[in-house]
């Protein structure tokens, strides 16, 4: 079964479109088989029988009666006058009697109905032939002769009526077996009508199911790609697009999937490029304000520090060494205080050639420690062989200081006090 449906699966959308015209079309193409067979079984060949069979009847039928009025007329005529050419005359009609009879019993072999009364109209005619050929065996020399043989000619006058009488209830029973016949064909128009009907529901019934089968296949996943594409619009991108069947979806499918990873991933590194400085690397101005805000706005007591650092002389390098050499030292200098800070809290440029370092769960002494480290550090940078490199710090503590404009106040007028000790020092905020 899994295997089937993997089958299915692998179908191309012109395959599911045909398996739905071939779900459609079957019970049509079966109706129409069997309703030809049931036809020909159940009418055209039992019609061509019983045309041939009564065809065959009804002209024995009508020779026979035919020779039975020439049977009576060559008796009573040689009877009368004796004439030999009326005994063959007789004869000749006798023959084409029988001949028909055979016929006619040939024809209702295997029709029992028909067989019984075609052998009792013949056992009457029988009777007649042996009355009759007893009167034609008697020669007849004179018209006196005949008188004697009145009884045995008024024999034959009855019988005659009597074998006509079989003849007559013959066909009655072709009537019968003509109706009968009739009603059967009638009966089998019945039965491909309500089969054309079951034909017809079974139709509309499969039609449904390959209307399913294409709504599955092509509506469906034509559907998805459309919701996923919305999906996409409206900024929703944590749900693929799934889409299984058929291939030629499920290949698009996977085309939008791919792309809408490649995009997150560009929107992802974008995201990142405008939070770091394009310099330094640093996370910007912007990220350090929004970390100050979060970290203000955290619930509960905490505690953090704010460092400011400024490269002392910077002016004096960019116009000693041009900018390029300016751009290497603060990146050199950006790297040491990431490296550094890294256990205790985030580095940020803050703008220019100033520093900001978010110490967090530090108190007077682990921040004063941290900042005196980073002080050593940078100062242990070798950039410029003839001039020394240098930061001063401003550090600022929250507690007590309580708003991000007070802690930048703060921080910002211990910085300008290390600047005015002399610089290459850290000052802690009053």
């Amino acid at each position: 079964m899994t295997k089937a449906i993997q089958f299915l699966y692998r179908q191309s959308l012109r395959s599911w479109i045909i398996i739905a015209m071939i779900f459609a079309g079957l019970p049509l193409m079966a109706s129409a088989v069997s309703g030809y067979i049931v036809y020909h079984r159940t009418i055209v060949q039992p019609f061509r029988e019983v045309l041939s069979t009564q065809q065959d009847m009804l002209i024995s039928l009508q020779r026979i009666q035919g020779d039975y009025w020439l049977v009576s007329e060559a008796v009573n005529a040689y009877v009368l006058t004796g004439d030999p050419a009326q005994a063959k005359r007789f004869s000749t009609a006798r023959d084409h009697v029988e001949t028909q009879f055979d016929r006619m019993e040939r024809a209702v072999a295997d029709q029992p109905v028909l067989a019984v009364p075609v052998r009792a109209a013949r056992a009457e005619w029988a009777l007649v032939a042996a009355t009759a050929q007893a009167l034609l065996d008697r020669e007849r020399p004179d018209l006196a002769d005949a008188i004697g043989d009145l009884g045995q000619v008024l024999e034959v006058e009855r019988q005659l009526p009597a074998a006509a009488l079989k003849l007559e209830e013959l066909l009655r029973d072709v009537r019968l077996i003509n109706e009968a016949n009739h009603a059967e064909t009638l009966r089998a128009f019945r039965v491909i009508e309500y089969g054309a009907l079951a034909a017809l529901v079974l139709s509309i019934g499969m039609m449904g199911l390959g209307g399913f089968i294409v709504n599955r296949a092509i509506v469906l996943s034509a559907d998805e790609l459309v919701a996923g594409a919305k999906r996409f619009a409206e900024g929703r991108h944590s749900r693929p697009v799934r889409v299984t069947v058929p291939p030629e979806l499920a290949a698009v499918a996977d085309a939008f999937n791919s792309m809408t990873r490649t995009i997150l991933e560009q929107q992802e590194r974008l995201g990142e490029y405008g939070r770091r400085d394009s310099l330094t690397g640093l996370l910007n101005r912007h990220e350090f304000d929004r970390a100050l805000a979060g970290r203000l706005g955290a619930p509960g007591p905490h505690r953090f520090a704010l460092l400011l650092a400024d490269v002392d002389f910077f002016k004096q390098i960019n116009d000693r060494h041009g900018h390029v050499i300016g751009d290497a030292v603060l990146r050199s200098l950006a790297l040491t205080l990431q490296s550094e800070a890294r256990d205790s809290g985030a580095a940020f440029r803050y703008g220019g050639e100033e520093f900001a370092i978010l110490l967090d769960d530090s108190g007077e002494a682990e921040a004063l420690a941290m900042a005196e480290r980073l002080r050593r550090a940078v100062a242990a940078l070798t950039h410029l062989p003839e001039a020394e490199i240098t930061c001063s710090f401003g550090l600022a503590l929250h507690p007590p200081v309580r708003s991000a404009e007070a802690l930048l106040r703060a921080a910002d007028a211990a910085l300008y006090e290390a600047k005015a000790k002399g610089r290459n020092r850290v000052v802690l905020a009053a």
